[in-house]
């Protein structure tokens, strides 16, 4: 979806070299962060980093696979940070939806509804989000809960978009892209 848009990037798999420097992280003004299938807290060796990438007025467009699983989305970075109120119980985890919804009014407006292609990571369900304002839903499920959001912190701050949900599986290569742009637009990059 980055080479489609035309975005130049680099990539850093955490699966060969897992200590990512936090001087690397600094180096980019947009970090964008794919967890795949990785539970339970595949963010958690990494939220001190993330905290000081957010703090220096950065952008941060993450998601994944039951990043929030169990206790992992009760830390002081998924509150503080992500702006997702979790409470680490299966109200919110692991809920079937085979689509996720735009929200008019957001950065997902005129995405329409874009199904979720479950063969790309084998799974059959996402989480639910409730944002913390002033972080907006961008995203819901098939029960229109919540799955999706935007914070936008204002001038010098960071912004930040995190899906419920593996991007991976979202939609086709066309639909990935056109998401990509919106959330790079939202960057103003």
């Amino acid at each position: 979806a980055l080479n489609s848009g035309g975005m130049a990037h680099q990539v850093w798999d955490l699966n060969v070299d897992e200590q990512l420097p936090l001087n690397y992280l600094l180096a980019f003004d947009n970090v964008v962060w794919f967890t795949g299938n990785s539970y339970p807290g595949p963010i958690l060796p990494y939220e001190d980093e993330l905290t000081t990438y957010l703090n220096a007025g950065n952008n941060l467009f993450m998601s994944g696979q039951d990043i929030l699983d169990q206790a992992a989305g009760t830390t002081a970075f998924v509150h503080d940070y992500l702006h997702v109120n979790w409470d680490g119980t299966e109200v919110q985890n692991d809920k079937d939806t085979a689509n996720v919804h735009e929200v008019a009014g957001t950065l997902s407006a005129g995405l329409g509804t874009v199904p979720l292609d479950r063969t790309v990571l084998g799974n059959d369900f996402e989480d639910r989000i409730t944002p913390i304002a002033p972080a907006t839903a961008i995203f819901t499920d098939d029960s229109t809960a919540p799955n999706g959001l935007s914070f936008d912190g204002g001038l010098g701050s960071y912004k930040v978009v995190f899906l419920a949900f593996p991007f991976e599986a979202y939609g086709t290569a066309a639909k990935k892209t056109e998401l990509v742009n919106k959330v790079m637009t939202f960057f103003g990059s």
